[in-house]
């Protein structure tokens, strides 16, 4: 030790030497645990954020699930419509009758008949004669029922496959756009 500190230490009584390195240790010990406290309490904290975050990015892994089940049902439901859409909607099957067949061989070409074409130019041994082309007017009207509902196919108004598609499409991007909103707000709603 220093020549200056063993006159100064000598000076104080024995007790005062004890009592300071008692209040230091004490301190030191106090410091500590102190730290020690205020460390686990922040690892703590820290395992109980990492624990919400993994509980929340669990729960946007299910909703995305969720989402992406929903679009494929979406979209296996609107491929099978369209299907039995076009099945329904398909043209007229062209008929093979030559043209020595038909008495019309020269408005009609063979190649563009339809079955009406085929079933009007027929003839058989029980038919009197082919059926003509243009039917006859009525010569009279048959009196309206009483109560007359009217006909909802005839006033319905023609949908094309291409609407249909462009409305399920439309449809699609209304119902994702919804799911980008509702996620957008639970995680708004989550947020302090």
């Amino acid at each position: 030790m220093s020549a200056w500190l063993l006159p100064w230490l000598g000076a104080l009584p024995l007790r005062w030497i004890v009592s300071s390195l008692v209040a230091a240790g004490l301190f030191w010990a106090g410091h500590r645990l102190g730290q020690q406290g205020v460390q686990l309490a922040w690892d703590a904290e820290r395992f109980q954020q990492q624990t919400a975050a993994l509980q929340q990015s669990l729960q946007v892994a299910q909703v995305q699930n969720r989402q992406e089940q929903i679009n494929q049902r979406i979209t296996s439901d609107h491929d099978t419509r369209k299907s039995q859409l076009q099945r329904l909607w398909q043209p007229p099957k062209v008929s093979a009758i030559s043209a020595a067949d038909s008495p019309n061989s020269q408005s009609v070409p063979v190649g563009l008949r339809t079955g009406a074409d085929s079933m009007r130019d027929s003839t058989s041994s029980s038919n009197p004669g082919p059926v003509p082309t243009h039917a006859q007017p009525a010569t009279g009207v048959d009196a309206a029922a009483a109560h007359a509902l009217p006909d909802l196919t005839s006033a319905q108004i023609p949908v094309s496959c291409e609407q249909l598609a462009s409305d399920a499409a439309e449809a699609t991007l209304m119902v994702l756009s919804f799911q980008r909103w509702y996620a957008e707000q639970a995680k708004a709603g989550e947020k302090p």
